[in-house]
């Protein structure tokens, strides 16, 4: 048999060896995909041991309009949530704000959702007060994402990829301005397509 007719059968079975190890033997695991950016304050981030997708809660825009939060892919995602009554919330929504300004843009979005009976009207007062500019208002006045999504426990944060899988989620407050912080949602950034 010709070498030339050998070739290509070779190069379709190590092609499909390469895909069959990237599927079976050697999937990337979450704590592969964000453990080299686990570093001072990033550290205190807990990743989760399986794969977890992110709800479909329906939270409130700026405008009054609903979104589902799974009509967010195809961006990073830290989804923070938050209320007015709680000081550790307001202790880093500076930060927060920080980090939006620095790195947000069509692929990646710091969505801080608060959980505030008086919705966006009070999310609005409240951030002039603290002198908080650059996040958008996201808003959810019934508890409801806080309680499933952290046990009702303020601050708490996740990290969302582009398909919507939680990367990573903090409860309390965080420095999401920090240098190690910019270089983890750096990273997750550059990585969607």
């Amino acid at each position: 048999m010709p070498k030339k007719a050998l070739i290509v059968p070779a190069l379709v079975i190590l092609l499909l060896g390469a895909a069959a190890y990237r599927l079976v033997i050697a999937p990337a695991t979450l704590d592969s995909v964000i453990q080299p950016y686990l570093k001072g304050e990033m550290a205190n981030l807990s990743v989760p041991d399986e794969k977890t997708m992110i709800s479909d809660h329906m939270i409130m825009q700026a405008d009054g309009s609903p979104i589902r939060l799974s009509e967010m892919k195809g961006k990073v995602i830290l989804l923070n949530l938050w209320a007015s009554w709680c000081a550790p919330c307001r202790s880093e929504m500076k930060e927060l704000a920080n980090l939006q300004r620095q790195l947000g843009d069509d692929r990646f979005e710091v969505v801080a959702i608060s959980v505030d009976r008086g919705g966006i009207a009070e999310i609005r007062e409240t951030l002039a007060e603290w002198g908080i500019e650059g996040l958008n208002l996201y808003a959810e006045p019934t508890m409801k994402i806080a309680a499933d999504l952290a046990g009702g426990a303020l601050p708490t944060s996740l990290i969302i990829d582009e398909d919507g899988q939680v990367l990573a989620k903090y409860l309390g407050p965080l420095k999401w301005d920090a240098p190690e912080a910019l270089e983890l949602f750096s990273a997750l950034k550059e990585a969607v397509s």
